[in-house]
Order: structure tokens, then C-alpha cells, then sequence
């Protein structure tokens, strides 16, 4: 899975993001073909990859990251992650995030003082890691340009 997550960011248009979906099991293609409807709903929706266990889902910048809902409960859903740009800033102990395009701020935790270390004039980030409603839990970050 982190292979899969690592791959990603080379993987994605320059003005979209990936949600990766995580499931138990995927054992038919039915299911299959009902997480790609309730995806397609989402606005920004561009694509969908479908690997073992999880679903790779491509959306514009423009759209916030969403709390997936409706999923099929016999895949055995056990959560998210997504790989987005945007701007991170600190206040205090407290690191926010902003998304770029849709604006969306998502509280940062984990690896904070890696990150705090790696701002030093930069606050521009791709970030990936497992998405918990506005809450982003740090896994892999690095500095970019836009």
C-alpha cells in the first residue's frame, strides 16, 4: 500500500489529487463496479484505478477532500488517504493545511516536527497520509512549486 501511495504524486494530472480508498477485500467485480458509481458522484471525480484492496480515485484540485459514504460493507471499508498540494502553515503547536484549489483546511498530525523543521521559508507542500474527516495524519511530505 505505501508503494502504491509513493507512486501516486508521479502519477496524477498537475491539477488533481488522489483519494485512496482501503478495504478488507474486493471479491467480486460487482463490488467493484458499485464503489465506481458512488465515486463517480463526487464532483471533481476524473478517474479510478482499482488495485487488490484498495481503489486509487483521481479528483480536481478544485474539489475537497470527501468522506466517502455508501461504500459496499461486505468489502470490509477501513479507511482513507490522499496525496494533495497545498499550503501549510503553524500556529502554536497546531499545523493547518490548506488545499490548493478547493481551499479545503484540514488539521495536520503526525511527523509535525518533521515538517516544522522542513518550512524554513518554504510552506508549499504535497503531502500524503491516512484521511480521518478534517484530519490529516502526516506519512510522506515534500516542498513544491506552483
Amino acid at each position: 500500500m505505501i508503494l502504491l501511495l509513493a507512486l501516486v504524486p508521479l502519477l496524477q494530472a498537475d491539477d488533481a489529487y488522489t483519494l485512496t480508498l482501503q478495504f478488507a477485500r474486493q471479491h467480486c467485480d460487482e463490488c467493484k463496479a458499485e464503489v465506481e458509481a458512488i465515486v463517480r458522484k463526487i464532483p471533481g471525480f476524473r478517474s479510478v484505478t482499482f488495485a487488490e484492496t484498495s481503489a486509487a480515485v483521481e479528483l480536481s484540485e478544485k474539489t475537497p477532500p470527501p468522506s466517502p459514504a455508501g461504500l459496499p460493507k461486505d468489502m470490509g471499508y477501513r479507511g482513507a488517504s490522499v496525496s494533495i498540494r497545498g499550503t501549510a502553515s503553524v500556529s502554536g503547536d497546531k499545523v493547518s493545511f490548506v488545499a490548493k484549489g478547493s481551499g479545503a483546511t484540514l488539521a495536520l498530525a503526525g511527523r509535525l516536527d518533521d515538517l516544522k523543521k522542513a518550512l524554513g521559508g518554504k510552506n508549499r507542500f504535497h503531502v500524503t497520509g491516512a484521511l480521518s474527516g478534517r484530519t490529516l495524519e502526516l506519512e510522506a511530505f515534500k516542498p513544491v512549486d506552483w
